[in-house]
């Protein structure tokens, strides 16, 4: 059985029953290929990380029905002992997001393959596993912010729009102040503070993974990145920016996040929910 057919099994099988009832009808995917020895080097990574999956010539699949592939974007020589790398992960599930989406990895080691190897750790620890509670009718990994939004002339059902919170990494190069801050930094506040940018994307039906970054530097510069479905989210940026403008002195700092966007017919009834209005 080929890959293909393989997705199109899994889809029949969600489709008659297995999956949550917001599953959408799938299209047949586009799937690229893999780099063989990233592919191998994601492979190992997965291993060392006591994760299970099964590997094709060119893919990576796991139970959930999630599908892998990696490629090559850049190798770079910056100096002695230091080589930037960046990959481009492909995510594939035959109900929730068949189309496909990815997201890119970026590092720095001493070699081209510590390097690649780094980024995975950080793709693992940090976006599969939004990825896989994106499969689940109750996320077990992530804390949820839930909206609801009400049946119109062109929804004809009224359905609520989940945020799943990924783990965020962050680093900051000296201890902060010691007066405690008005609002703790906590995994919310990335999406939160620039939730208005999202307003046409929270609106709709459409399953959306996103990568949020704000940093400040030791002199006080400001950068920001938003990535939907890997593609560049400009709407985002000025807010990521202003946000980042309000963190108390503590040097060098970034705050890094990848979130899934998703619409559920049924709310959750967990402890790890968090409820919040649409934005206007």
């Amino acid at each position: 059985m080929s890959l293909i057919q393989a997705f199109k099994s899994l889809a029949g099988k969600f489709k008659n029953g297995t999956a949550s009832d917001n599953a959408i009808a799938t299209a047949t995917p586009v799937l690229v290929a893999s780099d063989p020895v990233l592919l191998a080097l994601l492979s190992d990574t997965l291993k060392q990380a006591s994760l299970t999956f099964e590997q094709t010539e060119a893919h990576l699949l796991t139970s959930e029905g999630l599908v892998f592939a990696v490629q090559r974007i850049e190798s770079v020589v910056l100096g002695e002992d230091r080589v930037r790398t960046c990959t481009k992960i492909h995510a594939w599930h035959p109900t929730y997001f068949p189309q496909g989406i990815f997201e890119f990895q970026h590092a720095l080691a001493a070699t081209e393959e510590a390097a690649f190897v780094d980024g995975f750790k950080q793709w693992i620890n940090m976006d599969f596993q939004v990825l896989r509670d994106a499969t689940l009718d109750v996320p077990v990994n992530c804390t949820v912010i839930e909206m609801n939004t009400a049946a119109d002339e062109t929804n004809a059902t009224a359905h609520f729009r989940q945020v799943i919170l990924g783990p965020v990494a962050h680093l900051a190069s000296q201890a902060g102040p010691k007066k405690k801050e008005e609002h703790p930094f906590c995994p919310c506040c990335l999406f939160t503070e620039s939730i208005a940018a999202f307003h046409d994307v929270l609106q709709s039906d459409q399953l959306v993974g996103v990568r949020l970054f704000a940093s400040r530097d030791n002199q006080g510069i400001l950068a920001a990145d938003c990535r939907v479905n890997g593609e560049d989210f400009q709407a985002a940026i000025a807010p990521l920016v202003q946000y980042a403008e309000a963190w108390p002195q503590r040097g060098l700092e970034f705050r890094k996040q990848y979130i899934v966007i998703r619409s559920v017919s049924r709310s959750l009834d967990t402890a790890s929910k968090m409820a919040m209005p649409l934005p206007e």
